[in-house]
């Protein structure tokens, strides 16, 4: 038996979208969620020298502590959660992934040796997998499609704030705490100053769960197909068999769209986990110095670009572009490259500041593209697997190699560590403009794919 899944209006396409205060408030709650994510995710890359000095690892294994030990833990997890976005209620999912993470990130500040780490980074990585699936969806329901692309955009600057904020207010608490060497904490016992930071981070996150509760769950619109109550286990796999079928019949929009946006992450993500390392190694930088620069570099240039992506790609929408995620991004991928590459070659820092700011107003809106397009494209009963699938997939390749491709850069064709900055330029000359051709083939397909799903 079937029924369907949010009541009859979730199978009318007329269905109202729901007030714009209602969908921005959602989106602006949502961001800041992903700002608190972030700033977990990514507040240990300012923290790699004392965790390398203190548990004698090198930067092989830091690239794999920031990335594959989160990112394959995200991918996995992840199919499930897309499958419970598309079945559950998503409030419930997000509240439960943002309570996981911030736990996960306290228990990193508990680690006395390397394989601790790497297992609460794993938990890091449980938690965060259960975010995006739902989010995507919820604003695929509140926006209609020509504003969607802005309102992604809007939701992932929560990511560049939280990246941002990581290096901002991550480098003054990096500062403040290392005041002292080492904390006595109740329960806990004698912690180092690095540890400490987690700390402060990952509890009051947990608390901070409870606000997803002030939004509404919106009206699932435009399904091609009831729900099937079966059971859960049952209706993951059979999700994922639909969704690989969809796929199939659009292969070479689906093949474009991973491996061009998985490769650009993959840049974006490697290189920002060693912007604080080689600006400490090569301009001599202390942390709060790194932390307040780098972080307002990427604020301004991250904000700058995802508001002006999607004021931009919507109005190629509107005006007919049906591959306006793939056209718009492909031609910023093209861009970026020489400015990503002067700026981290140079031996000024500001130089390098002011360049990275303009290589992340060009590509940090590499979310809020491939999200959109997802979304526009995938039937509604398949978008938060799409979605979990997608990062299963490029997530892989862009969280977890990006950080280690730029360390063996650096280790093997360079210096080593002290030549990180050549590393990020070499990953950047050849990896950008693959990106941006593999999305640049993609073009035909994508508005073949947008012409399916507008007209069923």
């Amino acid at each position: 038996m079937t029924k369907p899944p949010e009541g009859a209006s979730a199978w009318n396409p007329a269905t109202p979208y729901p007030a714009p205060a209602v969908g921005w408030y959602a989106t602006i709650l949502l961001a800041f969620l992903y700002w608190l994510s972030i700033l977990d995710r990514f507040i240990i890359s300012l923290l790699v020298d004392p965790i390398k000095r203190d548990m004698d690892i090198s930067d092989v294994q830091f690239g794999l502590l920031h990335g594959f030990a989160f990112a394959i833990t995200y991918a996995l997890f992840g199919l499930i959660a897309g499958a419970l976005a598309d079945r559950a209620n998503r409030r419930w999912v997000i509240f439960a992934s943002v309570g996981i993470w911030s736990l996960a990130t306290a228990a990193c500040g508990m680690a006395q040796h390397f394989w601790q780490l790497l297992l609460a980074r794993v938990g890091v990585g449980v938690g965060e997998a259960g975010l995006n699936p739902s989010a995507t969806s919820m604003l695929a329901d509140l926006f209609p499609r020509d504003r969607l692309t802005s309102a992604m955009a809007v939701y992932t600057i929560g990511a560049t704030v939280g990246s941002g904020t990581a290096y901002l207010l991550g480098g003054l608490i990096v500062d403040l705490v290392s005041q002292v060497q080492s904390y006595t904490l109740p329960l806990v016992g004698e912690i180092r100053s690095w540890q400490a930071v987690f700390f402060i981070l990952g509890i009051p996150g947990a608390l901070l769960a409870f606000i997803v509760f002030t939004i509404p769950e919106p009206v699932r619109r435009n399904r091609r197909k009831a729900l099937e109550q079966t059971p859960f286990w049952r209706g993951v796999g059979k999700a994922y068999r639909e969704l690989l079928e969809f796929m199939g019949s659009r292969k070479r929009f689906f093949a474009c769209h991973y491996a061009g946006f998985g490769i650009a992450s993959a840049v974006i993500s490697g290189a920002g986990a060693w912007y604080p390392a080689h600006m400490g190694r090569t301009y001599g930088w202390s942390a709060g110095e790194i932390g307040l620069t780098l972080g307002v570099a990427i604020v301004i240039g991250g904000i700058s670009g995802k508001l002006l992506c999607g004021h931009m790609v919507d109005a190629m929408y509107r005006r007919g572009f049906r591959d306006a995620q793939f056209r718009w991004y492909a031609a910023c991928l093209v861009v970026a490259t020489p400015i990503g590459i002067a700026a981290t070659t140079s031996a000024d820092p500001w130089m390098f500041l002011v360049g990275i700011a303009i290589f992340l107003m060009l590509l940090s809106p590499v979310a809020a593209c491939y999200a959109a397009a997802l979304n526009l494209v995938t039937p509604n009963e398949l978008r938060g697997t799409g979605m979990a699938f997608f990062a299963s997939t490029a997530g892989l390749i862009g969280m977890g190699s990006g950080p280690l491709l730029i360390a063996a850069a650096s280790d093997y064709l360079y210096g080593g560590p002290a030549d990180i900055g050549l590393g990020m330029a070499t990953v950047f000359g050849v990896f950008c403009p693959v990106a941006a051709v593999l999305l640049a083939l993609g073009f035909r397909a994508m508005r073949e794919a947008m012409a399916e799903a507008e007209n069923p």
